[in-house]
């Protein structure tokens, strides 16, 4: 049984996974946790009896059975060869959150080890995350039922297989921008009619999670719900036919094509 993680790289997005792995009622059995990071004041906060700090990502990695790679997509090939120099890597398990990193790359440096990707989306820092997991006939169950209950720890998790891995960044990692900025045009509407106050963005965010309550629970579809909203001659009819004036299915659509060829450069690049 795997029990020990060692987290290289402590950004945010590790630190989001870091503490949902540490709630009580998190359903995984890590009982130690080494952190390496270059910028040891990132993890000051986090350290504990169960948490402690390494000086290399050798140590790290020696002291645990379990590596969450979390930095960023151009620091792999520093992180991998560092890995790659401790004496007994090849035993690990070894989990990568890098966008446009794959397995392939990972073992063409370390051997034919155990690697699982994950896509984890900022919403994981308020435990209400959304994490895309690899399915793979190369890794162990046992580990992938582990990668799966650290992650659910933070949110909910879904199996797709790697070749998706790059196209799906666009759907759940990249895909809260989209939503925060499509929050802030709202508020800008109301703000440019004169609708400005304290409690307008607070809302605004009720509102999207309203919507997005009702469309997951109520088996009713995108379109049948948009024609319950817009009555025939209405408000909403009016700004629908605005929003697609402007191309704003075509908008969204472009910036998911855009998200996938990003990370295809970024794996092109490793």
């Amino acid at each position: 049984m795997r029990n020990s993680l060692a987290v290289i790289g402590v950004g945010n997005m590790a630190k989001a996974i870091i503490s949902g792995i540490l709630t009580p009622e998190a359903p995984n059995d890590i009982s130690t946790i080494h952190l390496y990071d270059v910028n040891s004041s990132q993890y000051t906060s986090l350290l504990s009896e169960k948490v402690v700090a390494d000086t290399s990502i050798a140590d790290a990695v020696s002291s645990s059975d379990t590596v969450l790679i979390s930095v960023k997509p151009q620091n792999y090939p520093e992180v991998l060869e560092a890995i790659r120099n401790t004496s007994d890597y090849q035993a690990k398990l070894y989990i990568s959150i890098g966008a446009g990193i794959s397995t392939d790359s990972i073992k063409a440096v370390l051997g034919n080890v155990s690697v699982v990707r994950a896509l984890p989306n900022l919403p994981m820092v308020i435990g209400k995350g959304v994490t895309a997991i690899c399915n793979t006939d190369t890794v162990a169950n046992e580990d992938i039922i582990l990668v799966k209950d650290i992650f659910s720890s933070s949110g909910s998790v879904l199996m797709i297989d790697e070749s998706e891995m790059n196209r799906i960044i666009g759907v759940t990692s990249s895909s809260p921008a989209y939503v925060f900025k499509f929050i802030s045009a709202i508020c800008e509407g109301a703000k440019a009619q004169g609708i400005d106050n304290e409690v307008i963005l607070s809302t605004v965010c009720d509102m999207v999670i309203g919507a997005a309550y009702m469309l997951k629970n109520s088996n009713i579809s995108a379109e049948e719900l948009i024609s319950r909203v817009a009555s025939k001659g209405g408000t909403t009819e009016k700004a629908l036919a605005s929003l697609d004036a402007s191309g704003f299915d075509k908008a969204i659509i472009d910036a998911m094509i855009a998200c996938t060829a990003r990370a295809n450069e970024l794996g092109e690049t490793k």
